[in-house]
């Protein structure tokens, strides 16, 4: 055996020791970010109970139907809960860690996604860290002239149900 293959062999070995090294490092990583995440759920079901709210369900599903090029692609969305308070049904989301107050684009988008595939009537996006939560909808602004259109309609209607009903009653025009 030459130095160089003794060269090349020690490339491959520590390449391999590199790559088995890295590749449990990160397991390791998730495994511990999952347990975190875990614990945080369970201790954001009591806090959402303490806050008055009723846990529905743990990790929902909903599925979602997109059409790409015409063909139709169903995927399945999963929430941390279902919860009630009153009437109101929400979906909630929790979060820990420093970006936790932070409504970042990806937070957004994830909950615009439960907001299309589960319908609440609120999102509930619980900060672990500081015990907090906030609640966040997506509902299109009032159009101000689609709102004056109803009403002009409904004075339109009113007027003429009211000349019906004077005409109807006193028997002529």
């Amino acid at each position: 055996m030459t130095s160089g293959d003794i060269l090349v062999l020690g490339v491959i070995i520590g390449a391999a020791a590199f790559y088995w090294i890295y590749t449990t490092w990160q397991r390791w990583i998730l495994r511990r970010r999952f347990r975190g995440a875990k614990r945080s759920e369970e201790k954001a079901a009591d806090f959402l109970k303490q806050q008055g709210f009723t846990v529905i369900a743990r990790q929902p599903t909903a599925t979602s139907l997109a059409y790409i090029n015409g063909k139709a692609h169903t995927t399945t969305i999963r929430a941390d809960f279902l919860a009630r308070k009153g009437w109101r049904t929400y979906v909630v989301e929790v979060k820990t860690g420093r970006t936790a107050p932070k409504l970042r684009a990806r937070t957004r988008r994830q909950l615009l996604e439960y907001q299309l595939a589960f319908q609440p009537d609120g999102i509930l996006l619980v900060d672990m860290s500081n015990k907090t939560y906030r609640e966040v909808s997506f509902r299109p602004p009032l159009n101000y002239r689609l709102g004056w259109g109803i009403v002009v309609v409904f004075m339109l209607a009113f007027f003429l149900g009211g000349t019906v009903v004077y005409i109807l009653g006193k028997g002529k025009w």
